[in-house]
């Protein structure tokens, strides 16, 4: 198992068991791609994470964001609902040797809601050689 297997595994499982919304950012060339928003996080190969938008190498990962709330309903007619997970989240992230930040965000889910605030809750890949000093 790799560093970067250790390092990101713990964040796959938190991703699964609270059923969070995250995206992910990767490095093109010179450029980021900030990823859509998605509840898929996780490693199916060494070297690889998988998220909303397909694999990503995991040294063109920039970072990891999970949403603080997560969605209910807002489908077949019941209202919208947001639920706030930060506290959850907070504590199973404390249990880990993950570097986080909470950060202020907008995030959308295409037919759902637009351009709603939200905390974010975001995790730097220490092995993207874009976050290297």
């Amino acid at each position: 198992m790799s560093d970067a297997v250790s390092y990101l595994a713990p964040i796959c499982g938190l991703v699964a068991q609270l059923r969070c919304w995250i995206r992910v950012a990767s490095t093109s060339g010179l450029s980021t791609e900030e990823g859509d928003w998605g509840q898929l996080l996780t490693i199916p190969v060494d070297g690889y994470l998988e998220g909303p938008n397909g694999p990503y190498p995991f040294r063109d990962v920039q970072w990891i964001e999970l949403s603080t709330n997560r969605i209910k309903s807002g489908m077949a007619g019941h209202p919208l609902q947001f639920v706030d997970i930060k506290d959850q989240i907070l504590e199973l992230l404390r249990n880990t040797g993950v570097t986080w930040e909470i950060r202020e965000s907008v995030w959308s889910v295409p037919r759902i809601f637009e351009d709603q605030p939200v905390q974010v809750v975001r995790i730097v890949n220490p092995v993207s050689p874009a976050m290297a000093p």
